[in-house]
């Protein structure tokens, strides 16, 4: 399977050749380097146009497209889907015609659409209604016809609508029209009634483009003048037949016609006619636009053409299909749209980041390298040598087929992607299946290599895959099928390197050199690095453990600026490190498009370039950021050949594939930085479309009722370049404040939302991955079940109300009964009552105090006298909730004796407690308060705790009881702090109303305990 492959793989690449060398030669049209310039897409029905019978297209205030089509009423794009409107008989403010292929935006942003039979609608994008003027008979104010081929906002503000056979109407408002005809009655007036283009000569006229003539209408006098661009032909057609104007920002005026485009000259009324440099006429004319650059566009019936902005040069943009095109148009990214009235719409992309060397001559398969000086050097499929030189852009021949059978090689070798490298002393070192031979750039002279016939394994050396030398000078040439082979200059011997000396696969891929003279050599299974003291290979395999190779297949090894090696593969991209002899990976996690890494490049900035199956991707190794680039972006294809990416000059890199050279410059790769808006393009309930009271574009606020359980937001970013790119985020307010990543989905749903109020917004990025600044934002209302309404719980409240009130009317009336019926028993008892009550007053006394006793016992300190840990915890929670409830400071002291551990061991336990009792007996004298509460923490160690005590008072008494203690002069031989027995005390204040627990108030106490005796003892140490 593996052999037929390859042989349908050689088979396409000769196919591929043969026609490429065919065609050229039977082609006489000259090569367009517009194609470098821009990237080209073809829209088609399987995009949801519906039509490609298209005369007009404009773009709204919101950034949405509108395509006017000859047949299926107005389409509207929003890069991602078309909604269609047509004529509907049972909607009277829909539109009025099918036929609807003339558009306008007014500069109030409503838009006009002239029909063809239905006169004209008015749309006003807020309301999503169509006003309908129609011609009626009766009524000569009405519009002139229902025929309606030009629309027109002149500079003053009036609307003028130019007819298929009825003249000339302005829009007077109301309802009411001004009709202007073409008149036999002597006086200049319009030389036709087909009004094609109406366009601003100055603020007191016009030019009418006509189907007999160029006519300037003079609007105060009312008056015409007429020019000719064909003054012999005294008939409506031809020359004289205009159906376009274009009026350029540089006040220069073209005008389209049957036989092509003209510019006028205003002064002297003379039409010249445009022609190509290669004095081609364009052909009938059917729409011009001048684009943002000032480069102006003609759209004829011979295909597209384009006149430089600084001369009057023109050149044909070469399309797919260049006949049938209709209309161009340029939106405000500067994406122009040409309509095609049998293949679709192509959208024309400008700012190519990509481009090719357009040169038939360099037929595929090719290799190319970068020389001295950073030019080029290409090696084509029939082995002819050639030059780019990048500042230039232009191709030299450097030399004729290498492995001609002049040459002596025979049969075909077309089909072998040829090898090159450049040794650095201009000798270039070619291969292509068995050939082999080096070219001297300088004096042309090329030499060739044959292994020796004598070797009976001479057949095996051939489908050359990889070229290098070592630092001795030696030749590497990997094979396809047959490992390496290592030429001797010096004694003209080759010599084998295969499996056993390591190699780990006899498929070689790639030879690399590093800048410490390593040999890296790619194989079909892992990598290896030549081992030049043991003259043995070391192999890197793929094993499936995570710091191993990834991959088995070696597509490219690179080295970058820094040094580091790079090594791409059929499974991602692997960074070499060294120090553990591991690998780390890059793939699609990182955001790669696809697994396979055909080849690398890094630029001056540190990011690598990297060709794949799936297009040029640019990764910084730092943060990670990927931005990849397609066809969009100007690639003209996908794939691309391995080990086949080159630096050359001005920072410029080159890849080869199937489809030729491309290259690009890291450091102009432009992006698009155009603003575009956020739009609601959809929404459904319950899995059903809703039509809502204004187009979904412009709604704001949105009410659903409790029984809408189910709803979903479609949405679209108004960027039409590459809408496929533009990853969206959305959140809800009131639900979920975080934003949600869902990449390109544009569809976001949601279940059983509480009742209530939310705001849903969503942002989205263009397709370079940049967030917009502009949001869609959504008021959203979910209306709560009638259960759940505040009247509900009026309604509620009330009933239990009068339940209540029920409940204790019928009880008291009970109780009264009861009261009067008792009332004798009481009575009765009264006296019993008495004489036990003064027994049970006894009995309470005695018992209330046995509790206060027992109270004492429970938090009392059986040492000290002071209060206990328990009591210490239950006082201290206590007086939190009074501190901050009343608004009022808090301190605690935690205090330490210090040394007291030595005192022990040298005085003895007794002595020990009596120190004890003493210290606590100085504490009560010094913090008195009734509030206060004194506590014996635990062995050694005080608490205080001080209510309503601000920092300077709880300092205050911190610092007399260190000095209490110190002057109780109790002797204390051991301490390394003073003779005497001394207390270390820590101190923190709650300030009124902060919030606090006791785990953490004791802990800033215990903080600034630990503080003070790390900072020498017997002191006080505030936390705060």
């Amino acid at each position: 399977m593996r052999y037929s492959s390859l042989f349908f793989n050689r088979f396409m690449y000769f196919v591929l050749l043969f026609v490429g060398m065919i065609i050229p030669a039977e082609s006489n049209e000259r090569p367009s380097e517009l194609i470098n310039e821009y990237s080209v897409e073809l829209l088609t029905a399987e995009d949801g146009f519906v039509s490609s019978e298209i005369y007009s297209i404009i773009q709204d205030n919101q950034g949405l497209l509108w395509f006017g089509t000859g047949e299926n009423g107005l389409m509207r794009y929003d890069g991602r889907k078309v909604t269609l409107f047509e004529f509907d008989s049972s909607s009277p403010k829909g539109l009025s015609h099918n036929d609807a292929g003339n558009l306008m935006l007014d500069r109030n942003g409503r838009i006009w659409i002239g029909t063809w039979g239905g006169g004209v609608n008015l749309y006003q994008p807020k309301t999503g209604n169509f006003q309908h003027f129609i011609n009626e008979p009766l009524r000569s104010d009405s519009i002139a016809s229902n025929r309606i081929q030009s629309l027109f906002h002149d500079q003053e503000g009036s609307i003028w609508l130019g007819s298929y056979d009825q003249g000339l109407s302005r829009y007077l408002g109301n309802n009411s029209f001004e009709r202007i005809k073409k008149t036999d009655d002597g006086e200049p007036s319009l030389s036709h009634n087909r009004i094609w283009d109406i366009e601003d000569n100055d603020g007191d006229s016009l030019w009418l483009a006509t189907s007999f003539g160029l006519n300037l209408y003079d609007k105060n006098k009312q008056s015409f003048t007429h020019f000719f661009p064909d003054p012999s032909n005294p008939t409506p057609t031809g020359a004289n037949e205009i159906r376009s104007i274009l009026k350029t920002s540089k006040d220069k005026l073209y005008v389209g016609t049957q036989k092509g485009p003209f510019s006028f000259n205003k002064e002297n009324g003379l039409f010249t006619p445009l022609k190509t440099l290669d004095d081609e006429f364009l052909g009938q004319v059917n729409s011009m636009i001048e684009d943002q650059e000032g480069y102006v566009w003609f759209v004829s019936s011979k295909g597209l053409f384009r006149q430089s902005n600084s001369d009057d040069h023109i050149e044909k943009f070469i399309l797919e299909h260049n006949h049938g095109l209709r209309i161009i148009f340029e939106d405000s990214s500067r994406t122009i749209w040409v309509t095609s009235e049998t293949h679709g719409i192509y959208k024309i992309v400008p700012n190519r980041k990509f481009k090719s060397i357009n040169s038939a001559e360099l037929m595929a398969p090719n290799a190319i390298t970068a020389d001295a000086n950073g030019d080029l050097l290409i090696i084509s499929a029939s082995s002819k040598l050639y030059k780019w030189h990048v500042s230039s852009h232009q191709l030299e021949t450097l030399s004729g087929p290498i492995f001609s059978k002049e040459n002596g090689y025979e049969g075909n070798r077309f089909i072998e992607r040829p090898i090159i490298f450049l040794d650095g002393n201009d000798s270039l070192w070619i291969a292509q299946d068995d050939g082999l031979a080096q070219f001297n750039l300088k004096s042309k002279q090329i030499d060739f290599f044959k292994y020796p016939k004598s070797d009976p394994n001479h057949r095996e050396f051939r489908e050359l895959r990889a070229l290098n030398i070592d630092q001795y000078g030696n030749l590497w040439i990997g094979t396809y099928k047959n490992g390496i082979y290592r030429y001797d200059p010096l004694v003209k011997t080759f010599s084998h390197l295969d499996d056993s000396l390591g190699l780990s696969h006899p498929e070689v891929m790639e030879i690399f050199k590093d800048s410490q003279q390593n040999i890296w050599v790619g194989t079909g299974n892992g990598l290896n690095l030549w081992d030049d003291i043991n003259q043995r290979f070391i192999s890197f395999k793929s094993d499936n453990k995570a710091d191993r190779l990834l991959g088995k297949i070696i597509q490219d090894v690179h080295q970058s600026r820094d040094g580091k090696i790079w090594v791409a593969t059929q499974k991602g991209l692997n960074l070499y490190l060294p120090e553990t002899k591991s690998f780390k990976h890059f793939g699609r996690k990182n955001g790669l498009p696809t697994s396979l890494i055909r080849g690398i490049e890094d630029d001056k900035l540190g990011n690598l370039w990297l060709t794949t199956n799936k297009g040029i991707s640019k990764l910084n190794p730092l943060s990670g950021e990927v931005t990849n680039f397609d066809s969009y972006d100007g690639l003209l294809g996908l794939n691309y050949y391995s080990n086949a990416l080159v630096r050359a000059g001005n920072e410029t890199i080159f890849t080869s594939s199937q489809r030729g050279v491309e290259y690009f410059n890291t450091s102009n790769i432009e992006t698009n930085n155009s603003v575009f808006n956020v739009i609601l393009s959809g929404f459904n309930k319950m899995g059903q479309p809703v039509k809502l009271e204004k187009p979904y574009s412009y709604v704001t606020d949105i009410q659903l009722s409790y029984l809408d359980y189910f709803f979903s937001f479609e949405f679209s970013a108004l960027d039409f370049i590459s809408p496929r790119k533009n990853q969206y985020a959305y959140k809800l307010e009131g639900y979920d404040d975080n934003w949600i990543y869902i990449g390109n989905q544009n569809i976001v749903s949601f279940t059983n939302l509480d009742g209530g109020s939310y705001k849903f917004l969503v942002k989205a990025t263009n397709s370079n991955g940049e967030w917009g600044k502009q949001l869609l934002s959504i008021n959203l209302t979910v209306s709560p079940p009638p259960w759940q309404t505040w009247w509900a719980y009026s309604l509620y409240m009330l009933v239990t109300a009068v339940i209540i009130f029920a409940f204790i009317l019928f009880r008291t009336r009970l109780q009264q009964t009861e009261i009067v019926r008792q009332k004798q028993f009481v009575l009765t008892l009264e006296e019993q009552v008495a004489e036990k009550t003064a027994s049970l007053n006894t009995q309470a006394r005695d018992l209330l105090d046995a509790n206060k006793q027992l109270e004492v016992l429970t938090y009392q300190d059986g040492l000290t006298g002071l209060y206990n840990r328990r009591y210490f915890d239950k006082n201290l929670s206590i007086e939190l909730d009074r501190h901050y409830r009343h608004k009022q400071p808090l301190s605690l002291i935690l205090s330490d004796i210090d040394h007291f551990k030595l005192f022990n061991d040298f005085y003895g336990h007794q002595p020990g407690d009596k120190c004890l009792k003493r210290v606590a007996q100085c504490l009560c004298t010094s913090a008195g308060r009734i509030t206060d509460a004194n506590c014996r923490y635990g062995g050694e160690e005080f608490a205080i705790i001080l209510p309503n005590t601000t920092i300077e008072q709880s300092t205050l008494v911190a610092e007399r009881l260190c000095l209490a203690i110190e002057n109780l002069k109790i002797p204390h031989e051991k301490s390394v702090t003073s003779a005497f027995v001394t207390l270390t005390l820590g101190v923190v204040t709650i300030p009124p109303g902060q919030k606090a627990s006791v785990d953490s108030i004791v802990l800033s106490a215990d903080k600034a305990l630990y503080l003070g005796k790390s900072n020498g003892r017997n002191r006080v140490t505030r936390a705060d």
